[in-house]
């Protein structure tokens, strides 16, 4: 670009060029200005010259004697006086003063007669001897005559002078270009001139011929900077613009302020009848005739409920066949009654019974319909009766009911779609698109699951589309899954017909409601299945074989302890431990919620995290890391949970120690895990790519020190608020050893040898500072019932619910930024949302300190399962 100077030289050029062109335009006209004034100036003394000279006297006497005439006036029209008027007039005065006369003569004025023919002789004599006069003035134009005949063709006129030269015209037209001149000779260069000011610019000459291409030139230095611009007139406003792809799930904010109550919610389910105590031995004595008898009345008693069974749930498919014992003495011996306590009859088959009397209620082709709480009533006439309680669930695949496959809508409005759920275990649920993208809840998306508060197995999945667009006219899927199945309802959503005259909302097909997924079987009882007695000999089922296979595998606080009181101290180690610091948090969990499905893995092992406390502003809340025990060596990345569920990693990490096992964690940008085959804890730094090596204290890899009951891991590492937790079996003993480690250089912050079996747990998991025992992995619906706050060494009673929707939970870390549990439940990465309160500073006490055992014994029931066919 051109610099600042050479741009000032040229405006200043063009500015010196216009003022001499401006000059040379005054220069000229004041020479035609002269001009024109001197030509009317000659003309003005011309006729000057003609109107004074030409005024005559005649002193002599007229040949005609009174015809003498004494003055003649001048009658032509001076220049200065040569208007319409003045001509009018003295035309007008003049035929007053000349007159022809009838007898041949000419009156002028009033005594001055001359005859014609004298007039016409003067004339004629002054023609002759009188020189003529000027030419008078051109009298008005007269009208047009007829056109006479054309004359010859005159002589051709000599060539007139050059004429004045006239103002410069209008540049013409662009002529055609000519062809190249030859090239002349180089002249001899010319003596060098002095050295002068700058003369003024001469006239732009005419285009010159365009030379040739010259070489290129060298590339001039930049120029200065030049000065900022004055703001420009603002522009109009823009039109809207066409609708952006949606971007990705930003991280998520921090928690809003606690908004105010709702309102009341509706009345929950009927809670489950309370534990029964032990019954105690009482008998009455019988007096007959005023004696006493040796027979005692004994109220009765169910046979063997505190030795068989639990109060858990008894879990059977549907299809199956089950058999209902309850076995009941006393004196006089009792009458057993079974009845259903949630509804008001049981169904046996086709028929329908309010209630049924026996030891044993078979139940045929167990329907869901059929699950709920039997109650088997013994008595004899002798209070107290006795009572047991059955809880069945019905497990089956799930089956979605729509009511139209296709459904149509208009771009611009809103629609939803409903599926009717029927699963149990509770199924998780999920809506997809085009069978491919799985729907979440944005400003474009609203899903809603509506339970049926009069059952426990069906429910409303429900899916809001607000504002369709044409990308919205899709292939829609409503997917229910649990342990026993998956089930895929499908609808299509079409563009309404525009060309209606008066198109609806929405037009839904009329078509019944469709099923997808298996139905509940037909209603029979066992005399259907073997109605003639000799056939049912041979082919009737053997009752044999039923076998307690399905009885439920919870175990109690104490099955827990080892049936000991709880005993926890300091781990024995050569060294001092520099002691625990300040928790960050203490609070206590009081829920667990319902799972939430991300995605499935074909794989009954692995582990996914998410790094609570990011200290690198590479890694953000969204990565995700997982691993694969097939591939012990790499640790994949995936930048965000879209890239997760399409398995597209950002990263893969080698490792330089192979892990073990499943339940790594991910923390302060470091990947912690087991070293393959010892008790070695290692970080690896995810930036780095360094690792760091810790062999704990009286650890092994062995059969003995398996962890849970899958023992597929021997350390299993957690997470929360106050740091690093690891977990791991005592050699050579059933008790479990929690280690605090500090998370940078890997040191012992403090170390627990706790009376627990860590054979007989479920899986362990830790929030602040608690160490929380799920029951079992492997039951669909367990509990959480043993919790130990570590930094106080006490118990603290907790009861909650916790769900293993596939009944196979091999890995539960926890997440305290998000505040979620996140499991690997027999290849589904699940997450379950938590909730806890906030203890401040106080100490939790434990009943057991103060002298109250526990006595949450479980109702125990027998019955036997034949799988149905």
């Amino acid at each position: 670009s051109a610099s600042p100077t050479v741009t000032g030289v040229d405006k200043a050029l063009k500015h010196i060029k216009l003022l001499y062109c401006i000059a040379l335009g005054i220069f000229v006209c004041q020479i035609l200005t002269f001009i024109y004034f001197y030509q009317c100036l000659s003309k003005v003394q011309m006729e000057y010259i003609t109107i004074h000279g030409t005024r005559l006297r005649r002193e002599t006497a007229n040949l005609f004697g009174e015809n003498a005439i004494t003055e003649f006036e001048d009658w032509r029209i001076h220049p200065r006086n040569n208007s319409r008027k003045v001509i009018n007039d003295r035309t007008r005065n003049l035929t007053k003063i000349i007159s022809k006369d009838d007898d041949g003569m000419i009156t002028i004025g009033h005594a001055t007669r001359i005859p014609i023919v004298a007039v016409e002789g003067f004339c004629r004599a002054a023609k002759d001897y009188c020189p003529a006069g000027p030419p008078g003035t051109p009298g008005p134009q007269g009208p047009a005559g007829p056109r006479g005949d054309p004359g010859y063709r005159g002589e051709k006129g000599e060539r007139g002078g050059s004429g004045e030269v006239g103002p410069r015209g209008y540049p013409g037209d662009k002529g055609p270009q000519g062809p190249p001149g030859l090239r002349g000779p180089p002249g001899s260069p010319g003596a060098p001139g002095l050295d002068g000011r700058d003369g003024i610019p001469g006239e732009p000459g005419l285009d010159g011929m365009p030379g040739r291409n010259g070489l290129d030139g060298i590339a001039g230095t930049n120029g200065l900077p030049g000065r900022n611009g004055t703001d420009g007139i603002p522009g109009a406003h823009g039109l809207n613009g066409t609708k952006g792809e949606m971007g990705l799930t930003g991280p998520m904010g921090p928690p809003g302020p606690r908004g105010i109550a709702g309102p009341r919610g509706r009345p929950g389910k009927p809670g489950l009848n309370g534990n029964h105590g032990l019954p105690g031995v009482r008998a009455w004595e019988v007096t007959v005739n005023g004696s006493k008898s040796s027979e005692l009345l004994i109220p009765p008693t169910i046979v063997g409920s505190h030795k068989f069974f639990s109060g858990g749930p008894i879990g059977v498919k549907e299809r199956d066949n089950v058999r209902l014992l309850c076995a009941a003495t006393g004196h006089p011996a009792p009458v057993v009654q079974w009845r259903r306590l949630d509804t008001s009859s049981i169904e046996l088959g086709s028929w329908i019974d309010s209630s049924v009397v026996g030891h044993l209620l078979n139940i045929t082709h167990i329907r869901r319909d059929q699950m709920g709480t039997y109650m088997c009533v013994a008595e004899n006439g002798v209070p107290p009766p006795a009572n047991q309680t059955f809880r069945l669930q019905v497990k089956f695949e799930p089956m979605i009911t729509i009511e139209n496959r296709h459904i149509r809508a208009a771009v611009g409005q809103n629609i939803s779609i409903q599926c009717h759920v029927e699963a149990f275990p509770e199924a998780v649920k999920y809506w997809k698109k085009d069978n491919v993208q799985l729907i979440e809840s944005d400003y474009k998306y609203a899903m809603t699951v509506f339970e049926d508060p009069t059952s426990s197995y069906k429910s409303t999945m429900e899916l809001l589309i607000n504002h369709i667009e044409p990308s919205d006219f899709a292939n829609y899927q409503c997917v229910a899954k649990n342990e026993i199945g998956k089930t895929t309802g499908k609808f299509q959503l079409e563009e309404l017909d525009k060309n209606l005259a008066r198109p609806p909302t929405f037009d839904m097909e009329t078509t019944p409601g469709i099923k997808f997924g298996p139905g509940p079987p037909d209603k029979v009882e066992l005399n259907d299945l073997c109605p003639p007695a000799p056939i049912c000999q041979t082919t009737c089922p053997d009752t044999q074989k039923y076998s307690q296979s399905c009885k439920s595998g919870l175990y109690s606080v104490y099955e827990l302890l080892s049936y000991k009181s709880l005993d926890v101290r300091p781990l024995l180690s050569p060294t001092i431990y520099p002691g625990l610091h300040n928790r960050d948090l203490n609070c206590l969990v009081y829920a667990v919620g319902k799972p939430v499905y991300h995605k499935f893995v074909n794989s009954t092992y692995g582990s996914w995290m998410r790094d609570p406390g990011p200290s690198q502003i590479e890694f953000g809340h969204d990565t995700i890391w997982t691993t694969n025990e097939t591939d012990p060596k790499h640790l994949l990345e995936y930048s965000n949970k879209t890239t997760f569920r399409q398995s597209i990693f950002s990263r893969k990490y080698e490792l330089m120690f192979e892990f073990m096992g499943s339940a790594h964690v991910v923390f302060n940008g470091s990947f912690f895990y087991n070293k393959k085959d010892e008790p070695v804890v290692v970080r690896y730094e995810l930036i780095s790519r360094l690792s760091t090596e810790k062999t704990l204290p009286y650890a092994a890899i062995d059969n003995n020190t398996g962890l849970y009951s899958e023992k597929h891991n021997y350390m299993d590492f957690a997470v929360d608020d106050n740091g690093l937790w690891v977990i791991y079996g005592l050699v050579n003993s059933n008790n479990t050893v929690v280690v605090k480690m500090d998370a940078k250089d890997l040191e012992i912050q403090y170390a627990w040898n706790i009376s627990v079996s860590h054979r007989k747990a479920g899986e362990m998991f830790i929030v602040c500072g608690v160490l929380y025992v799920v029951q079992s992995n492997t039951e669909t619906t367990t509990n959480i019932r043993f919790a130990l706050d570590l930094f106080t060494n006490k118990r603290v009673e907790v009861d909650i619910p916790f769900t293993n929707p596939f009944k196979r939970t091999t890995m539960i870390g926890y997440n305290h930024k998000n505040k979620e549990l996140y499991t690997w439940d027999k290849g589904n990465q699940l997450t379950y949302p938590i909730r806890y309160h906030d203890q401040g500073l106080a100490n939790q006490t434990n009943k057991e300190e103060k002298g109250n055992a526990d006595a949450a014994y479980y109702n125990r029931t027998g019955f036997e399962v034949d799988e149905g066919n």
